[in-house]
């Protein structure tokens, strides 16, 4: 499912299949399906790291190959593709929620084109994000409505800073929705508990009422997430007395200035020696200072549920 590598896609179809599935999905509490699935999910990254710590490398590699905002839109063609297309990227979506996307694109009357899961860019940062696979500049996406550069490639840009912002989505034109659900709950206390993914869950289906099925009918529309988030809830963290944090000081990763000496090889880092990028990896979790360092959900590092987002393809019948 995911190239290169072979490891990755036994891991990805672990994930889809046993640990995030519909099945799971239906019939635990929201409570318990975050629960045991990141449980399965740590102990799987503390397995990787300290068996096959390759694994990480294989999602460096389908990082660099991952389709991109900019191809789905046809940015960088002479031409236009012949039919407008949409894309909504929900900030911040995860793994774990795409049972529930699925459930409401066929109760909407979506039919599933294509459905897998691809690497998102590294870091996983919203910013590098918008550099990588739209823009080619770092811009933060409440800054791309009304950016002259893409209205003029025909691509007309949507920020919904709220679960109920309505927009008129005009026709005939490739159209750009970006959610900033579910990455503004985290900034709330409930990012201090699991009650956030139980929170999520009773918005989503406000935010595909007026991001999704709002879109013009005619247009194929994709669904993916600039990066996921890991839960660091009782017992989802490595007990291993790891000093990587240290070497990034205590963020999830750090671009290291030509001046600075870059890390020795060390297990829970990730070392990217071209853009001289150090990342953690897996279940290691930062002490960072202030409000962030009691939040269990965090995003920056390379890890399965940061790295790897849905890429769902949708068309109406």
């Amino acid at each position: 499912m995911l190239q290169p590598g072979a490891r990755l896609p036994s891991v990805t179809r672990h994930l889809l299949e046993n640990v995030w599935s519909p099945a799971h999905y239906e019939s635990l509490s929201h409570s318990d399906y975050l629960r045991q699935g990141e449980k399965e999910v740590a102990h799987l990254e503390e397995c990787l790291t300290l068996g096959a710590a390759h694994v990480w490398d294989e999602i460096v590699a389908a990082s660099v190959a991952a389709p991109s905002l900019r191809q789905w839109f046809g940015l960088d063609q002479t031409l236009p593709p012949a039919m407008p297309r949409a894309a909504v990227v929900f900030d911040g979506l995860s793994l774990r929620e795409l049972p529930l996307l699925l459930k409401l694109a066929t109760e909407s009357g979506f039919r599933v084109a294509n459905s897998k899961v691809i690497a998102t860019v590294l870091p996983t940062e919203t910013t590098e994000f918008v550099r990588d696979r739209l823009l080619g500049s770092a811009l933060a996406p409440a800054a791309l409505p009304g950016r002259v550069d893409l209205r003029e490639r025909g691509l007309e840009v949507f920020y919904l800073s709220q679960a109920n912002s309505r927009e008129h989505f005009p026709s005939g034109r490739n159209i750009l929705v970006w959610s900033s659900y579910p990455d503004r709950l985290y900034s709330d206390d409930a990012a201090r508990s699991d009650a956030l993914f139980a929170q999520f869950h009773d918005l989503i289906p406000t935010i595909w009422k007026y991001a999704v099925q709002a879109l013009p009918a005619d247009l194929p529309v994709l669904l993916t997430s600039d990066h996921g988030y890991q839960f660091f809830g009782p017992g989802m963290e490595s007990t291993r007395n790891s000093t990587a944090p240290e070497l990034l000081d205590q963020a999830r990763n750090k671009v290291f200035s030509p001046e600075e000496s870059l890390p020795k090889p060390h297990p829970d880092l990730q070392i990217i020696h071209s853009r001289r990028l150090a990342l953690l990896r897996g279940r290691v979790r930062s002490r960072s200072k202030g409000s962030s360092a009691r939040k269990l959900y965090q995003h920056g590092g390379i890890s399965l549920m940061e790295c790897l987002v849905p890429w769902v393809e949708l068309h109406r019948p």
